[in-house]
């Protein structure tokens, strides 16, 4: 067979993201071609859409991804031979680029790139946290006969379970930031655990003097449950490991980089940048409670209008650790009870498609995402399919909008991390649980959101003779349909079989790739799901496409965005071109450590052209 020539689709690719001049440099990984762009606004989304041969675009990351599946390898060599002499390796390469780009809007976006990168590992467990101290402020409500005395050894054991992620934030915080910016995270760590060292953390609570000059005392101050003083430290403690490591001998690296970094960055952060930068935070996460406190229904209105808005961009980030740094302060956050409905309204809005629509595909979907936005998680349903059917997220913005009116005139506020309708018991004040004002305002608002959004989703919406926002839908292979082959797919990993809709990765999640499932995996160890040829091995080791012995494509992701460890972890057990049976081990990978680098493990089985062949999957948990 003749090899098929993908020139003109990369001639078609570089003219669409801006020209070569517009790249700064170019990865991929098994599905997409990954571009650090210059200029975004340069390219042009709708073109390459409806291009034969591209699958989706998409703005993640601070990449520019095009989705292209199985031939992303072949496409992407013929981008690079088109391009010639390009720089490979992604972020490096973009930095050291002059893009031409606002300095302060570049700033912006790199800042929130790297409060992203420093955040996004930590929300988890924090929200986790969240959830076990709003139960255990539910067990000791006397409407419920104080089923939890808060002295008892087990209130207070599990609230230090509770507590022991805020307690401990700027050490989680300065791990992950370290890992965002490649700096050493165990040194960064270390430096978290001197601001939460408990006789300092004793002396910043007795605001203690450290020294005194001129008159002007520097006092300890208590870091515990900050985030800000640590993100600069991590930044801090990279500059000085990058400095340290071009002056010092190669004989003095191992103990003396680490030990003048830990010495400096901490005395630096605890004398200088930790008072300034923890006086502004709570400044700044004073001034937003007092002006939606004071508001009232305006502040509620706006934001709760306006928010889902700013996940769409990836902007909601900068106010994550505003909400964390509120919480940390005073106990609670009234602009997290106004989030809250937002998750509550888009979730409605995707439900009133999954309940209206006759198509399988956006029924389950949207089920799922639904599910999802309900458990605090909207962009499967934001990018899924409300989105795709404009009137639909508009839809959630007029709930939201109503929920955060109610919420504001009642002066709601939360006393969790975690928001929408899981998130109930973070209403509960932990300190005075009979008062259940705040509950209350989460009642009516979500309700409100949630009737609000349904009925004006499924009235005006949206119905099934809506066309969903473009997209290329992938092409049978001429006279594939004659085909009747049968074969059945395996869970290729141990563990909890899930919808792939529920995937939080749009290209899978959305089925751009084609059908298939995911699996929650509980060990480290892939497995062939059906017997076939092994047609497709990504060089990191974290995905292998197979070739079924029926004809149809399969294709194995481990993790999500899991290419950008560069094969650390994945350990390959066999090559391409290789027959394997069912069973098989083809790929063992570290499971604990693609956590601990604070990526989702979640392994997808895709389907990815099924030639004509009916392929059954497992049924999903």
């Amino acid at each position: 067979m003749a090899k098929k020539d993908y020139s003109g689709l990369a001639k078609t690719i570089i003219a669409n993201v801006g020209g070569k001049e517009n790249i700064n440099s170019l990865i991929h990984c098994i599905t997409r071609l990954r571009f650090y762009l210059k200029d975004e606004s340069k390219a042009n989304d709708e073109v390459l859409k409806e291009t034969d041969g591209v699958i989706d675009v998409m703005h993640a990351s601070g990449q520019y991804q095009v989705v292209i599946g199985n031939a992303v390898t072949q496409v992407y060599d013929a981008v690079m031979a088109e391009l010639g002499g390009l720089p490979e390796g992604g972020q490096e390469a973009e930095v050291k680029e002059d893009d031409g780009k606002n300095p302060v809007s570049k700033a912006f976006g790199n800042l929130i790139g790297f409060i992203t990168g420093s955040m996004s590992p930590v929300v988890g467990v924090i929200a986790a946290s969240g959830i076990i101290k709003g139960i255990l402020a539910l067990l000791t409500l006397p409407q419920l006969g104080a089923l939890l005395n808060a002295k008892s050894t087990a209130y207070i054991t599990v609230s230090a379970m509770a507590d022991s992620a805020f307690y401990f934030l700027p050490i989680l915080v300065g791990f992950a930031a370290a890992k965002k910016l490649n700096g050493d995270p165990i040194v960064a760590a270390v430096i978290g655990g001197v601001l939460t060292y408990p006789q300092l953390v004793t002396w910043g609570g007795q605001y203690k003097t450290m020294f005194s000059i001129g008159g002007f005392n520097f006092q300890f101050l208590n870091y515990t449950y900050s985030i800000f003083p640590m993100i600069l430290a991590a930044w801090l403690a990279k500059k000085l490991e990058d400095w340290l490591r071009d002056h010092l001998p190669d004989y003095l690296q191992m103990i003396f980089t680490p030990l003048i970094t830990i010495l400096l960055v901490s005395a630096v952060t605890l004398m200088v940048t930790g008072p300034v930068i923890q006086g502004v935070a709570n400044g700044i996460a004073d001034l937003i409670n007092w002006v939606v406190s004071a508001s009232g229904w305006i502040g509620g209105l706006l934001i709760g209008a306006f928010y889902q808005v700013l996940v769409i961009f990836g902007l909601h980030w900068g106010v994550v650790p505003l909400v964390a740094q509120q919480i940390a302060q005073s106990g609670q956050s009234s602009l997290n009870a106004i989030i809250s409905t937002t998750m509550v309204s888009q979730g409605a809005a995707v439900l009133a498609v999954a309940l209206k629509t006759k198509k399988k595909g956006t029924k389950t979907l949207g089920i799922s995402a639904a599910v999802s936005a309900f458990c605090g998680v909207t962009e499967p349903a934001i990018y899924g399919i409300n989105l795709r059917f404009k009137k639909v997220f508009i839809s959630g913005l007029i709930g939201s909008a109503v929920g955060g009116l109610i919420t504001g005139l009642m002066h709601g506020t939360m006393y969790g991390f975690t928001g929408s309708l899981i998130g109930f018991s973070s209403f509960f004040n932990p300190k005075n649980p009979s008062d259940l004002t705040s509950f209350y305002a989460f009642l009516l608002s979500s309700a409100a959101a949630l009737v609000i959004s349904f009925i004006v989703a499924w009235v005006w919406g949206y119905n099934d003779e809506m066309v969903a926002g473009k997209k290329v839908e992938k092409k049978q292979r001429p006279g594939s349909e004659a085909k009747q082959k049968s074969e059945t797919l395996t869970a290729p990993v141990a563990g909890k079989v899930i919808a792939l809709s529920s995937v939080n990765d749009p290209v899978f999640s959305t089925g751009a790739m084609g059908e298939g499932f995911a699996v929650v995996p509980t060990e480290g160890v892939v497995k062939a799901p059906v017997d076939g040829e092994v047609a497709a091995l990504f060089e990191t080791g974290h995905a292998i496409g197979l070739k079924t012995t029926a004809g149809a494509e399969v294709l194995i992701h481990i993790g999500i965005d899991t290419v950008m460890l560069k094969g650390k972890g994945f350990n390959v057990k066999v090559a391409q071109g290789d027959l394997v049976k069912a069973g098989q081990t083809l790929i063992e990978f570290d499971l604990d450590g693609i956590k601990e680098a604070g990526y989702d493990p979640t392994v997808m089985t895709v389907v990815t052209d099924k030639h004509g062949v009916d392929v059954k999957l497992p049924s999903v948990e």
